[in-house]
């Protein structure tokens, strides 16, 4: 068929569906909530991970964490690390909870214990910066960096540098305050000297987390295998048994987008659903239209009309009202979206951003008309098929 012939039978196409008005907007409705919920949890998902991915550059790339799984981590274990080939630095931290009060208000906050000698390999490593005052210091004791909630949105007023907040009784001087960039957990957090912290919990020597930065020109991989032999052979301990994990930023980050991978995968599948009713509704549609036009047909085909021709025309009418439902769930989608993560940002530590993906949008449309296309290959099959004959005496 010719380019002009295809357009007339487009036009064609277009008038049928404006006659049907109702009907049709009725019909789209299905094709809209199905592309509406698929985009709003597809660009929120890709908003989410791409939020993830930016929180985890910052940690950087040449870190490693070593934490414990059923054994414990203690100062020994720093000096074990260390004398793997290929670490630089290694600074042990130790986190808990506990009460803080600023002008007679109370609230539970995380207090990390860190070791002022190597905070500049903590802050890196845990992809912190301050946005006022200074970093611990060795000869800081009842000093503390607090977080950017701490100062925001914690206490009824709002502490400050130089401010004296109490951690379990005991007076803490605020000497920095954390920018709101890395980890969200830090961002309720008061850092206090290692040995401070330790007293506050009895803690003795204990560590809950080891930040390891390797030397230049060694790879992640084989500096992880170099402290693991380290520590299993000072825990005499055999390949498989140990009791300590090791992690790196990546390794974190795999774990996350996996898990919101197929998290992902699973609503937009139940979603899906709402999809198959669309075409669903189209294929009814379409059948019933042919029904109403069997004299049309009829006539059509008496006319000259081919098969392709009849056939061209039904599929023409169920691709543009997929098409039609795509784009407005489109557009729902992404508001849902938006909306969505205004909530989160608002609402929450995380810090979500929204991501309009050009593969995301194309990919909307086109799926809009394949679904319509699609949901019509029967009905336009049964219209060409049809005895012109018999379509002239249909009443």
């Amino acid at each position: 068929m010719s380019l002009e012939l295809y357009t007339r039978l487009f036009k064609l196409s277009a008038r049928n569906i404006r006659r049907r008005g109702k009907r049709t907007w009725l019909t789209v409705i299905g094709v809209v909530i199905g592309v509406a919920a698929i985009i709003a949890l597809v660009s929120l998902g890709q908003g989410l991970e791409a939020s993830i991915v930016e929180e985890f550059e910052d940690l950087g790339a040449d870190n490693i964490y070593v934490s414990p799984s059923g054994g414990d981590l203690t100062d020994s274990d720093i000096q074990v690390i260390e004398r793997a080939q290929g670490v630089d630095t290694a600074t042990g931290s130790y986190t808990s909870t506990a009460e803080a009060s600023f002008r007679g208000d109370t609230q539970n906050l995380n207090i990390q214990g860190v070791d002022p000698r190597n905070i500049d390999v903590f802050m890196s490593g845990q992809g912190l910066e301050l946005s006022q005052g200074r970093e611990l210091r060795p000869n800081d004791v009842r000093n503390g960096v607090i977080g950017a909630r701490v100062v925001d949105d914690t206490f009824e007023q709002s502490p400050g540098i130089r401010s004296q907040i109490d951690i379990q009784d005991e007076r803490y001087t605020t000497i920095g305050i954390l920018a709101e960039a890395g980890d969200p957990q830090f961002e309720r957090t008061i850092l206090i000297p290692l040995d401070s912290a330790r007293n506050l919990f009895d803690a003795d020597d204990s560590l809950t987390q080891i930040t390891v930065r390797i030397q230049t020109g060694f790879e992640l991989d084989e500096v992880q295998d170099n402290i693991e032999e380290e520590m299993r052979r000072d825990r005499n301990l055999q390949e498989g048994d140990e009791d300590f994990d090791l992690t790196t930023a990546q390794d974190i980050l795999d774990s996350l987008t996996t898990i919101l991978t197929v998290v992902q995968g699973i609503v937009v599948g139940i979603a899906s659903i709402a999809l198959l009713v669309g075409g669903i509704g189209i294929m009814n549609t379409m059948y019933m239209s042919i029904t109403e036009r069997t004299r049309e047909i009829g006539v059509m085909k008496a006319i000259g009309a081919r098969k392709k021709h009849i056939t061209s025309v039904f599929l023409f009418e169920a691709g543009i009202i997929g098409t039609i439902g795509s784009l407005i769930g489109l557009v729902i989608g992404l508001g849902l979206s938006n909306g969505s993560i205004y909530i989160i940002n608002e609402f929450t530590d995380f810090r979500a951003v929204q991501v309009y993906s050009p593969e995301l949008v194309l990919g909307a449309i086109f799926f809009g008309f394949i679904l319509g296309v699609v949901s019509g290959i029967l009905p336009s099959w049964k219209a060409a098929n049809m005895d012109p004959a018999e379509s002239l005496r249909y009443e």
